[in-house]
C-alpha cells in the first residue's frame, strides 16, 4: 500500500514538474524569438505572459504588450510547437489592441499611408454608395 502511495505521489510531482518546465520554455521561446527582432524596441513596453495552453506537442500562449506609462496595448497568441526538448514560435498574431482613449479594442484603421483616421472616421475604403 505504501509502495503504491509513493508511485502516485511521484508520477504526480513529475507532472506538476513538466508542466511547469514547459510553461518556463515556452516563455524562454517567445523572449528568444521577441529578442531576435530588429523592428522591436522592447525597451518601451512591458511583456506578461497570460495564458499558456499545452496539448501535447503543441501548445498557444496569450501575451500581453503594453507601452510604459500608457494604457494602450495589444495581445498576442503565439503558436508553438515542441521540438526534441525545446519549444519553437511556429506563428503570432495579434488579437486585439486596447487603448484607454478609444474604448473599441480594436486598432483604428489607417489611412492608405498608415496614419490612423480619427475615431468615429468612416472607412478610407467605401465606394461612393456602399453602405
Amino acid at each position: 500500500m505504501w509502495a503504491s502511495a509513493c508511485a502516485i505521489v511521484f508520477v504526480l510531482t513529475a507532472g506538476c514538474h513538466k508542466s511547469a518546465n514547459d510553461q518556463d520554455a515556452i516563455r524562454a521561446s517567445i523572449e528568444k524569438r521577441l529578442n531576435g527582432r530588429t523592428d522591436l524596441n522592447l525597451s518601451v513596453m512591458d511583456r506578461q505572459v497570460k495564458q499558456v495552453s499545452v496539448n501535447g506537442d503543441q501548445a498557444t500562449a496569450q501575451v500581453e504588450f503594453q507601452l510604459k506609462g500608457s494604457n494602450a496595448h495589444m495581445d498576442i497568441e503565439y503558436t508553438l510547437e515542441r521540438k526534441g526538448k525545446d519549444w519553437v514560435v511556429l506563428t503570432s498574431q495579434p488579437l486585439g489592441m486596447g487603448n484607454a482613449h478609444s474604448g473599441t479594442g480594436q486598432a483604428p484603421e489607417s489611412t492608405p499611408d498608415s496614419r490612423p483616421l480619427p475615431q468615429g472616421h468612416p472607412p478610407v475604403n467605401q465606394h461612393p454608395g456602399d453602405k
